[in-house]
């Protein structure tokens, strides 16, 4: 590292120096990137998190809804399973029996909605 050889003693490490270091980091991984620049291991992974929100505790339980398939009286149909996941964790199964199109579009829909 150039910066190493000719900044003085106890000049701190400038920010694009971390920026670059924090990059090397998502790529390589945070004990490769510090043995290699010799850095301090802490202090780059505040620095590699520091702008992404932290998340404590447990994530959110991902809820499961399995809705079962409606016998058909008349044997026709579209037959076939639909499965949709949500951003937050949530799944929707539906297997796919006498149930119409606009059916199916308004339980989708009703999943996708956000909640409050």
């Amino acid at each position: 590292m150039t910066w190493r050889c000719t900044r003085p003693r106890g000049q701190r490490i400038p920010v694009e120096l971390w920026q670059a270091a924090t990059a090397l980091a998502r790529i390589h991984g945070i004990d490769p990137t510090v043995a290699a620049l010799k850095l301090n291991y802490y202090d780059l992974q505040r620095r590699l998190h520091s702008g992404q929100a932290c998340r404590r505790g447990r994530p959110p339980a991902a809820v499961f809804v399995e809705v079962p398939a409606v016998p058909s009286s008349s044997g026709g149909g579209e037959r076939g399973m639909v499965e949709l996941v949500h951003p937050g964790g949530a799944r929707l199964i539906v297997h796919r029996g006498a149930a119409g199109s606009d059916e199916l579009r308004a339980l989708v829909e009703l999943f996708l909605r956000p909640r409050a």
